[in-house]
């Protein structure tokens, strides 16, 4: 490399920097914005309302953690003890790339009761899969997806995670941030 792309790649990264400072700093402030008004909200408004809790802050490109920091931060206020809170605390964690704190909240959420009898949502193996694709194991995704697969007409939750798990699979070497945003 030359004298002149040594330069330039200085300047471009010099350039690039503060924008990912901002961005960080902006995630933050909105992350205190929203601790002090959400931790009062309701587990719908919080959790299933477009722009409201947690969801306002997955909005903007960057902020997973301070999105999982806020649930958890709500969990803690309100003593929720909802599993969705706690699988969207592994899917942010996910997302921003901490594959242990993601297998550990991921954990929380598997259910005692036997979700392969006929009509249910397999849930287990969903969760199961994804705690594969985390933990790089190939061979348990595919046994899991397609116990996921062989419930993909008992009930629509199946069919929905399937293509989540399809794009895991697709992707296995990518992260978890590229894997799950593929596809439609």
């Amino acid at each position: 490399m030359g004298m002149t792309a040594i330069k330039s790649s200085l300047v471009a990264a010099c350039l690039l920097l503060p924008c990912f400072a901002a961005e960080a700093l902006d995630c933050e402030a909105l992350y205190q914005q929203r601790l002090k008004a959400d931790l009062v909200l309701d587990y719908q408004n919080f959790d299933q309302t477009e722009g409201r809790g947690f969801r306002a802050l997955v909005a903007t490109p960057g902020c997973e953690k301070q999105a999982a920091d806020l649930i958890e931060a709500y969990i803690a206020a309100n003593g929720a003890k909802q599993s969705s809170l706690r699988w969207h605390i592994a899917q942010l964690r996910a997302t921003q790339g901490d594959a242990a704190a993601a297998i550990a909240a991921a954990k929380t959420v598997l259910t005692d009761k036997d979700d392969r009898v006929p009509g249910a949502l397999r849930w287990n193996d969903y969760v199961r899969a994804t705690i594969a694709f985390l933990e790089k194991d190939r061979p348990a995704l595919q046994r899991h997806r397609d116990a996921v697969a062989a419930g993909r007409d008992e009930h629509f939750g199946n069919a929905l995670n399937l293509k989540l798990l399809d794009n895991l699979l697709l992707h296995f070497e990518r992260d978890y941030a590229f894997a799950s945003s593929q596809g439609d």
